[in-house]
């Protein structure tokens, strides 16, 4: 497994993350000010590999140091990409924000 982490925009970080991770993150970003309304998930393989969210649904994706935005239907389709992401389906990723 490669390496990966969880940071808040609020400041708080955590090494080696799994899925429940990041539900806790989406339970705690529905519930705080707009100041610290975001979170990013990072998984390292050879680029380190990114998807940011803040708490509008609004997805910042970075990929091959590439930045792709992407406005999420609802909080399942978020969990199903931080899913991909930590599976390291990269280009399923791609394809879903074409």
């Amino acid at each position: 497994m490669n390496e990966n982490y969880i940071q808040y925009a609020g400041g708080y970080n955590k090494d080696n993350i799994d899925f429940t991770d990041i539900e806790k993150a989406i339970i705690e970003i529905q519930e705080t000010d707009d100041e610290h309304g975001a979170f990013w998930v990072s998984v390292i393989t050879d680029d380190e590999n990114v998807i940011e969210t803040d708490k509008e649904l609004n997805l910042a994706i970075v990929f091959d140091g590439n930045q792709s935005n992407y406005k999420a239907k609802d909080w399942l389709e978020v969990k199903e990409f931080y899913k991909l992401l930590l599976a390291e389906n990269f280009d399923e990723i791609k394809q879903k924000i074409k």
